[in-house]
């Protein structure tokens, strides 16, 4: 492991699915209560995903987070102040969906306001879907440099926590990566260190681990 940020005020980036909650939705009452109490400690915690706004769920939101990074880091949010805000312009958005529907090929389209399918998307889709969500990337890197500036935070008191090859780049900009217990092979090799699995209280642990919180 590169270091511990026991005593600076710590940005820490987590992963959604697989980190923060299972892939049932389900957000382990152990994780909510370390970002509860890493948050009253003084740190920052920012949600780091794939997602959109408009794909999480409120329970995310009910123990309380300081920021987002979401749409593959098109978007940054801090304390409800948007820092980036990169989206498709409208005219190539437009272009898009017309080449689509000129081939017969079935999309949706995901913005932070909601998710628009195309007509026969539904049932199209359905075989492709649950793999495709699993392996969104997350390539927030600069995202992320943009949010601990804004927060007066420096890149030597980062951390990331993520279960995916997917978050790699996060565990690359962040003084310390963290896998998750359930983590794929690449991403364990590529992390300072393994916690537990999800539902086994890991993200708990590993806060516990780099003293961002107490037992």
């Amino acid at each position: 492991m590169r270091g511990r940020n026991t005593l600076k005020r710590t940005a820490v980036f987590l992963d959604i699915d697989g980190t923060l909650c299972n892939y049932n939705g389900e957000v382990p009452p152990s994780a909510g209560d370390a970002v509860r109490a890493a948050r009253k400690a003084g740190h920052v915690v920012v949600l780091c995903t794939g997602r959109f706004r408009a794909e999480i769920y409120p329970e995310l939101w009910e123990f309380g987070v300081d920021g987002l990074i979401d749409g593959n880091g098109s978007y940054v949010e801090l304390n409800e102040k948007v820092l980036l805000h990169q989206p498709i312009p409208e005219t190539e958005a437009h272009a898009i969906a017309d080449w689509l529907h000129e081939r017969g090929l079935e999309f949706f389209l995901e913005s932070n306001n909601g998710l628009f399918a195309s007509e026969h998307f539904e049932t199209a889709g359905e075989p492709v879907i649950r793999q495709y969500s699993a392996g969104k990337g997350v390539e927030n890197a600069a995202a992320m440099q943009v949010l601990v500036e804004h927060a007066g935070i420096s890149a030597e008191h980062t951390v990331a926590l993520g279960d995916a090859k997917d978050d790699i780049p996060m565990f690359e900009f962040a003084r310390v990566g963290v896998a998750m217990g359930n983590a794929g092979e690449e991403a364990q090799v590529a992390a300072d260190f393994v916690t537990d699995d999800v539902d086994e209280h890991g993200l708990a642990h590993a806060f516990t681990r780099l003293g961002l919180i107490t037992k």
